[in-house]
């Protein structure tokens, strides 16, 4: 058993029980899981950099707090050939492990994937997307629970150091308030090699968002609040870059980050 202080604040605690109870897969797909094309574009190229950049050495990945869409996945197995998915709510991973068997109720990435086609240079996409999602099925070895308020994160049975961890809408949702924000990044940051990298997609200047019909509690980040967590860490930032979306949600100043960072 862990202590209230190892696991962060009583919100935070408060808030992965309400994912566990009431995060609706589907609900979160239709809602946030098919980027419009223009944004697919330019988050795939980002993050597509990144990977075949010389920040990335080796050729395994983590992706923490996966929900249950594969949108990263597709992207990182043109560069990884060993990528390890990992959620908190079982209704998440069971979504993945239908993806990943081919069942017919699984949720279709297809559009994703010729996107990715695009991005890729295919210049038949649906040929390319075809080639993209089996070429992912083979990367992706296993999808495991994870808690970023544990220590571990992952359970001791699955628990590896990895080339690459990477977060996408995870840790700035997991967390209620900067010092548990601080806690979960320091308890991911021990499953990224020495020399490894860490890279984060976010959004600041929000306090919540809604899955279906319930608004789910979100830290309210900033650019400085992110360097200091980063670097707290033990992270060096290498890369990073917002986009700023203007007023969303009812929040006048929403931007959405990428940032990648070496650790020591």
């Amino acid at each position: 058993s862990y202590t209230s202080d190892t696991l962060g604040s009583m919100e935070s605690q408060a808030l992965r029980d309400a994912y566990k109870k009431n995060f609706l897969a589907k609900d979160y797909v239709n809602a946030y899981g098919h980027y419009p094309p223009e944004t697919a574009a330019r988050s795939g190229r980002q993050l597509r950099s990144i990977f075949h950049s010389d920040l990335v050495q080796g050729d395994t990945l983590l992706e923490v707090g996966s929900g249950p869409t594969i949108w990263c996945s597709l992207l990182a197995s043109s560069r990884f050939n060993y990528i390890v998915l990992s959620d908190l709510v079982e209704a998440n991973r069971f979504e993945l492990e239908k993806w990943l068997n081919k069942d017919e109720d699984a949720i279709d990435w297809t559009t994703a994937a010729e996107a990715i086609a695009d991005l890729e240079g295919y210049s038949d996409k649906k040929k390319g997307a075809s080639e993209i999602l089996e070429r992912t099925r083979s990367a992706i070895r296993k999808v495991v629970p994870c808690d970023v308020l544990e220590p571990g994160v992952l359970p001791e049975e699955h628990r590896e150091t990895f080339d690459v961890v990477l977060s996408s809408g995870c840790l700035d949702s997991a967390a209620a308030d900067h010092e548990s924000f601080q806690r979960v990044l320091s308890n991911v940051a021990n499953l990224v090699k020495p020399g490894g990298l860490l890279v984060l997609v976010g959004v600041g200047g929000i306090n919540s968002y809604p899955v279906g019909n319930i608004d789910f509690p979100h830290l309210n980040l900033t650019k400085d609040s992110l360097d200091q967590a980063i670097a707290d860490a033990g992270f060096q930032m290498k890369q990073y870059e917002s986009l700023k979306f203007g007023a969303v949600l009812g929040y006048p100043d929403v931007f959405k980050f990428t940032l990648a960072a070496r650790k020591a």
